[in-house]
């Protein structure tokens, strides 16, 4: 973290009005009056000045997609001081994990284990100096957490497999389908941390740079959430899931469980199956995909597909330690389809899963009674995050299906835009224009222009 100004020099007074002045930046030593308007600190002053303004950086680039939750909220309230708080703490090297873990319901009751904004600037500072590390040693065959990538484009890349493999539809070929089972909690700290470490020391030349970074893995890789984690979800919710066995609190010993949850472990779990990635598109040439722990292969011959495929589940076991899970298992011919990432895909059409559209009709449900001014903004984003998968589907009829079932109640404060096929607040109800009348302050939005929105039901003065 550690950089070099031009402004700010290094200075040992030799009387009182004048100093030596060594400058960092070319190592030339001067004598000067103390009037002048250089800035003259410590090394040491120097260097903890430049560290908190990249600390300061991370924190604006981690929050930009953020900023309206709860953590980001609170963070910022004292964001001064609570950002040199953690500058001293990190130079001090006593950082602790911040963790807080909550039940999700969807798609499937799950774990997660997140941790406060503290931590997750921490993270965001490795993300920005490894990612692109990781991201040269990936396969394309990998989607999870990458720019370009996601679950569109992987869904968009087996299909497009299936039509090299098939000669167009022409030729038998075969999906064959393994998940991962508890991925997260089976995870091995140990080999994970020795991964980063090497690919940290093997390309990060400056010696502060890379002893903050090792110190950063330390800390996230080592994070113990089964000692450190609050838990903010009822005790007796766990249940299912400690039966189960994909608890990383209650299921793991302290050497295994990754956080779902955590920026940190959405990225190692693309590095960490690289090696076997490499082994099924490099060296064994196979039509291969892996969104996180959910696989496909693409195969012409069903026998020599499925022979491989019990071997890659033996390499797995043996030199990754992780199980498939014994009931998401398949293989299929082409033409009957599948289901890959909450789609279904058949030939050259794409289809919204079943437990998507039942998902989206229970929370219309839901905001229906619910339809309230001050409720606006929470469901146009929890609407359009359903819409947004569905849009770029075969789904039209099913969207028309979901606006139809939205109560008239919310048509005085938003409406339905066919052509962008998502809800938008209408004038006076927007999330700005909101705060402004609720708190009865003007947001400097129009940099200096007049506002002509008027809210329904104010005369003008």
């Amino acid at each position: 973290m550690a950089s070099a100004g031009s402004n700010v020099w290094s200075a040992s007074r030799y009387n009182a009005n004048n100093a030596w002045y060594s400058n960092g930046n070319n190592g030339y030593a001067n004598n000067n009056n103390l009037y002048n308007t250089y800035s003259a600190l410590p090394v040491a002053n120097y260097y903890k000045e430049m560290k908190l303004e990249n600390l300061i950086n991370d924190y604006l680039g981690c929050r930009s997609n953020k900023r309206r939750s709860t953590d980001s909220v609170y963070f910022e309230l004292h964001w001064e001081r609570d950002l040199a708080r953690l500058d001293r703490d990190f130079q001090n090297r006593v950082i602790v994990p911040f963790l807080y873990a909550f039940l999700a319901p969807r798609p499937r009751l799950r774990e997660v284990i997140a941790c406060l904004m503290q931590m997750k600037i921490l993270q965001y500072h490795f993300d920005v100096l490894i990612r692109p590390l990781v991201e040269e040693r990936l396969t394309d065959r990998t989607f999870n957490n990458r720019i370009g990538y996601g679950p569109d484009k992987a869904v968009e890349k087996l299909m497009e497999d299936i039509r090299i493999v098939s000669r167009n539809y022409t030729r038998d070929c075969y999906v064959i389908s393994r998940d991962i089972r508890a991925y997260f909690p089976s995870s091995d700290l140990d080999r994970s941390y020795r991964t980063y470490r090497k690919l940290i020391e093997e390309n990060i030349q400056d010696p502060q740079e890379r002893d903050d970074l090792l110190y950063i893995l330390q800390r996230v890789n080592y994070a113990y959430p089964r000692l450190n984690a609050v838990l903010r979800s009822p005790r007796h919710l766990w249940g299912e899931i400690i039966k189960n066995g994909k608890s990383v609190i209650f299921n793991c010993d302290p050497w295994h469980g990754a956080c779902l949850g955590n920026q940190f472990w959405q990225v190692e779990k693309n590095f960490d199956l690289n090696d076997f990635d490499h082994f099924q598109v490099d060296t064994c040439g196979l039509h291969y995909i892996r969104f996180v722990d959910d696989m496909r292969w693409v195969v012409e011959n069903k026998r020599a597909g499925l022979a491989h495929v019990a071997q890659s589940e033996k390499m797995l076991k043996e030199q990754y330690g992780y199980e498939m899970h014994p009931r998401k298992r398949s293989c299929q011919h082409f033409s009957k389809g599948g289901e890959f990432i909450g789609t279904w895909y058949k030939f050259d059409r794409i289809y919204v899963g079943n437990r998507v559209v039942r998902h989206a009709e229970e929370t219309i449900a839901k905001w229906n009674r619910l339809a309230s001014e001050n409720a606006v903004d929470h469901f146009t984003a929890s609407i359009n995050s359903y819409l947004g998968m569905m849009k770029h589907k075969n789904a039209y009829g099913i969207i028309r299906n979901l606006v139809d079932q939205v109560s008239p109640k919310w048509k005085q404060y938003c409406e339905f835009n066919d052509a962008r096929r998502c809800f938008e607040a209408k004038p006076g109800y927007r999330h700005n224009e909101i705060l402004e009348r609720k708190y009865l302050f003007k947001l400097n939005t129009n940099h200096g222009k007049k506002s002509t929105t008027q809210h329904p039901g104010v005369q003008a003065a």
